[in-house]
């Protein structure tokens, strides 16, 4: 009996133990499972590959939005944007939207409708573009236009940037139409006194032909061999140094050094004429220009699109052929420039990727941006010397017209070669770091520059040249037709205006030929060289035509966007790991963003793209070194495996650990902006 008790007590205990067990098994593999799915979420990844969304789509949706209307300047803003782009002005919460009498569905439309319509471009590919078609609307709901007196110096400028345009006669003949800050034609009094120039640069035939013909003699044997390269498996242009250290750089650029300078008043200008030659607009029917004519009149997210579309027509993929610089960190600029100046121009719209020696990083588009942004800050740099900074307000940049003892005997291939990474620029969708002097603006759109130009390149001079202008009493002055420049800092020299100018009197008559050989010299003369070398670097890669369709302004906006970030838009446009979604984490991250002052925001964005400017279209245009769309993208990852933040540039990703408190978040970040945001590794 006893023994029956205890061998049942003893099966009690064994169930007992069993269910214990097994409860214990139970629980550690529910907290396997639960781990590794959040190890599994961690993995997931965030860009499945299998988008085919472009740049060009982008941009295009934001033409179809619509855009809104600046009552101070009348620029027409991207719809995210609450303040113009280009005077700062509070944009009214009324914009523009296409208002279809017939149709009361189509009222309550929020945007705009567009048309794609299929034209044949100018790629060497044969490929086929999609021209953006959105007519004006009849009728709009548009903020009346601020009077001029009210308006700041900058809301004025931005204003007056369709002081020019291009039109059509009757005859299907283009000519210049010049209208005031209201879209009033300018007296002809004002207009006789202070007629706008367009310039023409001229050059010898030997030049000329030896510049079109290859890019310059020492780069020849490297291209034969990059031809050879690109008949291997692997489509690659290696583009090294075209010379040798021990090489004297004199003899490197090929370029013009006795360019011969001409202004033509607008009113005897060919509007298709630019200053190295003429568009292909001179050569076309009517109704090719007078499409471009239309397409110039429409807004600015429109031409946006429209010139996105014809860009990225142009590019040679990479699968065919893609150019390979390989440059050291420590000598970026010099040889940079170096093989910007060597690229044949048949290549120039091949993709690029960028190889630092030294580095184990490979470029998928990452490195590419980091190196166009320190590029740009170099070309800047003070210490350089290749531009000045004409007007510390604006923070605009014009030529240096002592480039040549400033930099040396090459700085025409440096002025070359950075026209041509301007066009890169333009074509691949990037942003330029600094703002060119608006009469440069001016002078690359073939517009007519005037005499009040002279203002953003020099306010003082400028200033003093219109009391000379609305005063008598000039010949008190003891002034002359010539002016002393500063070569260096201990050395000057007289240049004459005019020939043996030094000895000649400024009186009352003949003050307007001083003003205007003063303007002439200041704005051209002094950097005919510059100019010519930078401008035929640009149109190599970007047709001349395609800029017409732009005003200074909105060409300025083009080139270097704007610098300040938009955190709802951010917020708006980032994909995040599962892990992320709806976790405090990302809470916390937007709330420390949110509180960040821009240049902090601009380091976050550097560290987690690789550049710290935001393309035109947003975040949403935000890209691959393909141009295919890659949204930025934070993803969570685990505490215990690293605790600090990590980006990946190239696909535009932030991994953040899962910190437990804001606090920790945000010291981590903040370390992070404070440390050296440049430089890749492959990990």
């Amino acid at each position: 009996m006893d023994n029956e008790r205890s061998t049942e007590a003893s099966m009690v205990y064994q169930g007992i133990g069993m269910l214990l067990l097994c409860t214990v098994f139970f629980v550690v593999w529910l907290m396997a499972c639960r781990r590794n799915r959040h190890l599994l979420d961690m993995e997931v990844p965030l860009l499945s590959g299998e988008s085919v969304d472009h740049r060009i789509d982008a941009a295009t949706r934001e033409a179809e939005a619509g855009y809104s209307a600046c009552s101070s300047c009348e620029f027409e803003n991207f719809k995210r944007f609450e303040h113009c782009v280009l005077c700062g002005d509070k944009l009214p919460s009324l914009s523009i939207n296409t208002v279809d009498d017939d149709s009361d569905d189509e009222e309550r439309q929020p945007q705009r409708h567009h048309k794609l319509q299929r034209v044949e471009s100018n790629s060497s590919r044969g490929s086929s573009a999609y021209m953006v078609n959105a007519p004006r609307p009849s009728h709009i709901l548009s903020p009346r236009p601020r009077k001029m007196s009210s308006l700041s110096r900058q809301q004025r400028r931005a204003r007056n940037r369709r002081e020019w345009s291009r039109k059509l006669d009757v005859e299907g003949n283009l000519f210049w139409y010049r209208s005031g800050g209201n879209n009033v034609p300018v007296s002809s009094e004002v207009d006789s006194t202070m007629p706008g120039y367009t310039v023409r640069l001229i050059v010898s035939v030997e030049d000329e032909v030896g510049e079109d013909s290859e890019s310059v003699d020492e780069c020849q044997g490297q291209n034969e061999s990059q031809e050879e390269a690109s008949a291997t498996v692997e489509p690659v242009l290696a583009v090294t140094q075209a010379l040798d250290s021990n090489e004297d750089v004199s003899g490197k650029s090929k370029l013009p050094t006795d360019v011969r300078l001409e202004l033509v008043e607008a009113s005897k200008s060919d509007p298709a004429e630019f200053p190295t030659g003429m568009s292909t607009l001179a050569y076309v029917g009517p109704e090719r220009r007078k499409e471009t004519v239309f397409m110039a009149t429409n807004d600015f997210p429109s031409k946006y699109a429209h010139f996105v579309v014809i860009t990225a027509s142009l590019i040679v993929p990479a699968e065919v052929e893609f150019l390979k610089l390989s440059v050291h960190r420590d000598y970026m600029l010099e040889e940079s420039m170096d093989h910007m100046y060597c690229i044949q121009p048949k290549n120039l719209r091949s993709f690029m990727r960028i190889n630092f020696l030294d580095e184990s990083g490979v470029d998928a588009g990452g490195v590419h941006r980091e190196w166009f942004m320190l590029v740009n800050e170099l070309l800047a740099s003070p210490t350089l010397r290749l531009f000045t900074c004409t007007n510390k307000a604006d923070q605009c940049f014009h030529f240096n017209p002592q480039s040549r003892i400033e930099v040396g005997d090459d700085h025409l291939s440096y002025y070359f070669a950075t026209g041509r990474l301007i066009g890169r620029a333009l074509l691949e969708g990037g942003v330029w770091g600094f703002h060119l002097a608006l009469p440069l603006l001016k002078v690359i759109l073939g517009v007519p520059v005037t005499f009040a130009d002279m203002e953003f390149i020099d306010p003082e001079s400028y200033r003093n040249l219109r009391w000379l202008m609305d005063n008598d009493g000039v010949d008190d002055l003891e002034l002359d037709f010539s002016l002393n420049e500063q070569i260096n800092e201990s050395e000057k020299v007289v240049v004459d205006l005019i020939p043996n100018g030094r000895n000649i009197a400024v009186t009352n008559l003949n003050k307007r030929e001083y003003l205007d050989r003063r303007f002439r010299h200041l704005l051209f003369e002094s950097v005919a060289d510059q100019m010519y070398a930078f401008l035929k670097g640009l149109y190599e890669v970007i047709p001349r035509e395609m800029l017409m369709i732009f005003d200074p302004e909105e060409f300025d906006y083009l080139l270097c966007g704007s610098p300040e970030i938009d955190v709802s838009d951010w917020k708006a446009h980032t994909v995040m790991s599962p892990n992320l979604v709806g976790a405090d984490l990302t809470r916390w991250f937007w709330e420390i963003v949110h509180q960040m002052p821009n240049e902090n925001r601009r380091r976050l964005l550097l560290f987690a793209t690789g550049s710290a400017c935001v393309p035109l279209s947003g975040f949403r245009g935000l890209t691959s070194y393909d141009g295919r769309l890659c949204p930025f993208n934070l993803k969570g990852v685990s505490y215990k495996t690293t605790q600090y933040i990590s980006s990946h540039a190239c696909f535009n990703r932030l991994d953040l650990p899962m910190y437990k408190s804001k606090k920790e978040l945000k010291n981590m970040l903040y370390a992070t902006l404070d440390a050296d945001l440049t430089g890749f590794t492959t990990a």
